[in-house]
């Protein structure tokens, strides 16, 4: 009885001694619970088992948390693009003046640690957007519009409502995201036939005394603005009212094509066409 006594108490300090000397990191413990109710039920299910199992489980459920909810905070081997670490300085097509590119063996993932980050916010004195530019479509599917009303040198009646008009190819329009709250959160999509998917804007400038400034426009200033959140006729013919009209003057009109979260849209080549259209026209007399 004496030895068995002896040999329990024995083991007994063994255990203490043991818990006493596990400490889990706050970097487990993130992988364990950081990635809400999936990780922590998870790990409370393995905890049953043996805690070699447990920690290898919960390793999993760090990995899936990323689908259910939206705590995964790594980038996936396949995700990682090697152009990135790459300056562009170093092949046989190196321009005359062309400088060299930045380079991240990570994507830029962390590009905006300690700045002010975008967050869906429409930032008056800048900040720094760390969302990914998203899906890029083919050469054959590229966006392009112009513009069929008000043409250029069109005269209008002074404060009078007219519409702006415009046609657009390869855009999926009628989709827009809250712009007080989702501007520039999330990457540009393709619908099924590989058209970008967004919304079109109209912006109106006063051009001043002359149809033909020499002085770009200050941007901030604009006399009409709207986005068409609609996808007009279903066949790409947009409209924009200008209830009201516009007083005299001479004023140019340009579209913004933007995918959902109001980003310009991004084309597959630098080459092309542009995507937007402008004409400039009279107001009055």
């Amino acid at each position: 009885m004496m030895s068995k006594n002896l040999l329990l108490i024995f083991l007994a300090a063994i255990s203490v001694t043991e818990a006493s000397t596990i400490h889990p990191s706050p970097r487990l413990a993130a992988r364990q619970f950081g990635g809400g109710g999936g990780g922590r039920n998870g790990s409370n299910n393995n905890n049953n088992d043996n805690n070699d199992n447990s920690n290898n489980n919960n390793n999993n459920n760090d990995n899936g948390n990323g689908a259910g909810g939206g705590q995964q905070l790594c980038l996936n081997q396949d995700s990682v693009q090697s152009a990135s670490s790459q300056t562009g300085q170093g092949g046989n097509n190196v321009a005359e003046g062309q400088v060299a590119s930045q380079t991240d063996d990570a994507n830029f993932i962390n590009f905006c640690s300690g700045q002010t980050v975008t967050n869906g916010l429409q930032i008056q004195e800048g900040s720094c957007n760390g969302i990914v530019m998203g899906d890029i479509p083919s050469t054959t599917r590229m966006t392009s519009i112009v513009l069929l009303s008000p043409q250029h040198d069109d005269v209008i009646p002074e404060n009078q409502d007219f519409d702006i008009e415009l046609q657009t190819a390869n855009l999926e329009a009628g989709s827009f995201t809250n712009p007080q709250e989702t501007y520039y959160s999330a990457p540009q999509q393709l619908s099924g036939q590989g058209t970008i998917i967004g919304h079109v804007h109209v912006t109106v400038q006063d051009l001043g005394d002359s149809m033909n400034p020499q002085n770009p426009l200050d941007a901030s200033q604009f006399a009409f603005f709207k986005g068409i959140n609609d996808n007009g006729n279903g066949q790409g013919l947009l409209t924009a009212s200008v209830e009201g009209g516009l007083p005299a003057g001479n004023y140019r009109v340009c579209t913004i094509a933007a995918a959902m979260n109001h980003q310009s849209v991004l084309m597959p080549v630098a080459q092309r066409g542009a995507q937007d259209d402008c004409s400039k026209f009279r107001v009055g007399n």
